[in-house]
């Protein structure tokens, strides 16, 4: 079979972390074309066929699904033109800086009947699979706690952390945390106290940690950071009454081999789903419900002042 000719829409930080992961063609998925207003980006992505908006790629044609991996404050409108045009998206999370943005483009993939997947990467480490399994299991037993860490080497630029373009910590990163430990146990979370520390930028902390209730019993933990000198790092911690474990499944020794690979699998997912077989990422429902969890943590932390005049 030939492969599944995908479009990337972002040759970023996020874009360009795609284009390494699926350079060789895994899992029959091609890498066609790329839509990036930066020269420099566009060439660092290694993609042959450049544009530089989604209108002309869109008149082009020649693909058969895209990925979206443009900056947050973009996803809507991207997406909307894509699933307009009958295209398959794979959208980088959040897939909309608000609630109500994905839970529109949910609406629009469903009245189009177009594919819409969002990029929760995770639900692809095999490690993780098999915890998710053992959980759904009962193999730890009562769950009293699941403890989850994401803690970045540095952070991003000022112009990206700026909640009118990203959302903020909780939303570019803590969506993930929201997003896994429903994912990973199956219950429902809700939050009952969160804490932050300094702004550097004003809306986006350095760091956040806030705990959650778990549906049925059992507690969780969540704690973001942008600056880990050692690495990028991604933990989970599960604490049952037969069992324990915890998994540093994204670690600075490891470097990004982990998140390439699981990229790779979520693309091969997605072609799979393009050609009518069911799909084991993440559902526009999942990503609107981690981020009502991710509003609801933001309007809980109480206001940081900047460091900067």
């Amino acid at each position: 079979m030939p492969p599944v000719r995908l479009a990337l829409i972002g040759a970023g930080r996020m874009g360009s972390t795609h284009a390494r992961a699926l350079a060789d063609r895994p899992d029959g998925v091609e890498l066609v074309a790329v839509v990036e207003p930066s020269d420099d980006a566009a060439r660092r992505s290694g993609i042959a066929a450049r544009y530089g908006g989604l209108d002309e790629l869109l008149a082009a044609g020649g693909v058969d699904g895209a990925i979206v991996a443009a900056p947050t404050r973009l996803h809507a409108l991207l997406v909307t033109q894509l699933l307009e045009a009958g295209l398959p998206v794979l959208c980088e999370k959040p897939c909309g800086r608000r609630s109500d943005e994905t839970r529109a483009l949910a609406r629009r993939a469903v009245e189009a009947r177009v594919p819409l997947h969002i990029g929760y990467w995770r639900r692809f480490v095999p490690a993780l699979r098999e915890l998710q399994a053992e959980l759904a299991a009962g193999s730890f037993g009562a769950l009293e706690l699941v403890a989850c860490a994401q803690w970045d080497e540095s952070p991003p630029p000022a112009a990206f952390r700026d909640p009118a373009s990203s959302g903020g910590i909780v939303v570019d990163m803590g969506v993930h945390e929201l997003d896994q430990l429903r994912w990973l146990t199956g219950r429902e979370p809700e939050l009952f106290a969160g804490l932050a520390s300094r702004a550097e930028v004003d809306g986006d902390p350095d760091g956040v940690a806030f705990a959650l209730r778990l549906g049925g019993g059992g507690l969780a933990t969540v704690s973001l950071l942008r600056r880990h000198p050692p690495g990028d790092l991604c933990r989970v911690e599960v604490v049952g009454s037969r069992k324990v474990t915890r998994l540093d499944f994204l670690a600075p020794a490891a470097g990004e081999q982990a998140f390439l690979a699981a990229l790779r699998a979520q693309a091969a997912d997605f072609a799979a789903a393009i050609a009518g077989h069911p799909s084991r990422g993440a559902s526009p429902a999942d990503a609107v419900r981690a981020l009502e969890l991710a509003e609801q943590t933001v309007a809980a932390l109480a206001p940081q002042p900047s460091t900067t005049a």
